[in-house]
């Protein structure tokens, strides 16, 4: 697959450049209630997939494991969001190109470490991730669980999010508890679900209805289904992404976050190096 993404014309990634940047990449942050669900696995087949079918991709790695998307492409994190927000590095220098129209940023220790984004860090995200989209039609979150599964700022401000749900008990237990939390501590009205893992789209669809209407009965929250990945596991939601997500309110603008100067987040105490004066 990567190989007939880095074959294509570069004249022909232009054109693409410029008639996606006439509008808002779509920003979508993809979250699990636990792991093991073959989330990352599903993010990288439909990044590449968009790749392949026209589509410029940008993916924001925010974990550290082994089996993150950094390794799942054969690379290694040179720098992260972190280093921006703290030291003033710029972005253009921290996402890695995989191929064309594809490529990687690490996020995984601003994620970890960054709990509050205070006025003047919220600016510089604001202009730096403003920045990172220029050229892009998908910016696609690889998000990480951390401090008693909370999301990161980077993740709470994507205007889109999607659950990636295994077919177990276990796993849609705790994706329903993630959409609650995220529900009533954050005012999420709106969830997109994809299931893996399941024997068949007939099993996939079960569970989301399930889910579904758990969701609209007891916390009157809208669930949308993109799709599914069934065993085994070669299936990618890039059709999903490019024909379901219509624009948010907030991307109006043409910026696909929602800007963190409006929204600053304070989960906990801010780290020394992000307090503010």
């Amino acid at each position: 697959m990567l190989d007939s993404i880095s074959g294509a014309a570069t004249d022909q990634a232009a054109g693409l450049r410029r008639l996606f940047g006439a509008r808002a990449a779509r920003v979508v942050a993809f979250v699990s209630g636990r792991e093991a669900c073959g989330r990352t696995t599903l993010l990288v087949r439909t990044a590449a997939a968009l790749a392949e079918a026209g589509q410029a991709v940008v993916i924001i790695d925010e974990n550290t494991g082994a089996d993150n998307v950094h390794s799942a492409f054969g690379m290694k994190a040179k720098h992260d969001l972190l280093d921006l927000v703290r030291d003033g590095y710029p972005i253009a220098r921290l996402a890695q190109p995989v191929a064309a129209r594809l490529s990687v940023m690490s996020a995984a220790k601003f994620a970890a470490d960054v709990q509050y984004v205070d006025a003047p860090a919220a600016r510089r995200l604001d202009a730096a991730l403003r920045q990172l989209q220029e050229g892009s039609s998908f910016v696609l979150i690889d998000c990480a669980a951390r401090n008693g599964q909370h999301l990161s700022p980077l993740a709470l401000a994507t205007p889109h999010m999607a659950v990636v749900v295994a077919a177990q008990s276990s796993a849609i237990t705790r994706a329903y508890a993630l959409i609650k939390r995220l529900a009533q501590e954050r005012g999420r009205d709106g969830f997109h679900v994809a299931i893996t893992r399941a024997r068949t789209e007939q099993e996939a669809l079960a569970i989301f209805h399930n889910m579904r209407q758990t969701a609209r009965e007891h916390l009157g929250v809208r669930l949308e289904y993109l799709g599914s990945a069934r065993v085994p596991m070669a299936d990618n939601l890039a059709g999903a992404l490019q024909s379901r997500l219509s624009p948010a309110p907030e991307e109006g603008d043409g910026f696909g976050f929602l800007p963190f100067a409006r929204r600053t987040t304070a989960v906990a105490a801010a780290p020394k190096h992000l307090e503010s004066a």
